[in-house]
């Protein structure tokens, strides 16, 4: 792992967002505000569904390296899936795990609980990695959903149920494209 092409990466990917992002990355706002949540409760185990190109793969895996923790991520776009294992490849980043498939079809085949979980793909199928990780998550666990306020129409049905979940405590933060925090009490 070399900082500073890791920093060369993240800033190339930050000039695409920048320009016209047409792969969806979350805002570099929103990253430093994840990488933030990182730091607060250092998961060992994260799960993120919706590699895009590896923006906040890199993010959050490089966040992991001070405690040692591991990511694995998922993306069913194969152009997009190629573009992000070049880019986390030249990172040299080693506590990635990429996944290559279309998440509610997989999830049962990814072993193991997560500390914290990170949504951001097809919108209308996060109640059912919702309802695939709930059990999964361990106690104190964060599930972290983007784009609450930009597609708060497509979440609706998403946003109410984990809400009325007993289990979970939610905020929503205003940042980037809108981050709904729930954590597993």
């Amino acid at each position: 792992m070399n900082k500073n092409t890791i920093e060369q990466v993240k800033t190339r990917i930050e000039q695409v967002i920048a320009n016209s992002n047409p792969y969806w990355n979350i805002s570099p706002e929103t990253a430093t505000y994840v990488v933030s949540l990182l730091n607060t409760y250092k998961p060992m185990r994260v799960l993120e569904i919706g590699t895009s190109i590896g923006y906040s793969a890199i993010r959050i895996a490089e966040a992991l390296t001070v405690w040692d923790g591991e990511l694995i991520t998922i993306e069913s776009h194969t152009e997009r899936f190629e573009i992000a294992k070049k880019n986390i490849a030249e990172t040299g980043l080693k506590n990635i795990q990429q996944v290559k498939g279309h998440a509610p079809e997989i999830l049962d085949g990814i072993r193991g609980t997560f500390d914290l979980c990170f949504f951001d793909a097809t919108k209308y199928e996060h109640l059912s990695y919702f309802n695939a990780l709930k059990e999964r998550l361990n106690p104190n666990g964060i599930i972290i959903t983007d784009n609450m306020l930009s597609h708060e129409k497509e979440l609706a049905a998403y946003k109410k149920t984990v809400e009325d979940n007993p289990q979970f405590e939610n905020e929503l933060i205003d940042i980037g494209t809108g981050l709904l925090v729930s954590r597993k009490l």
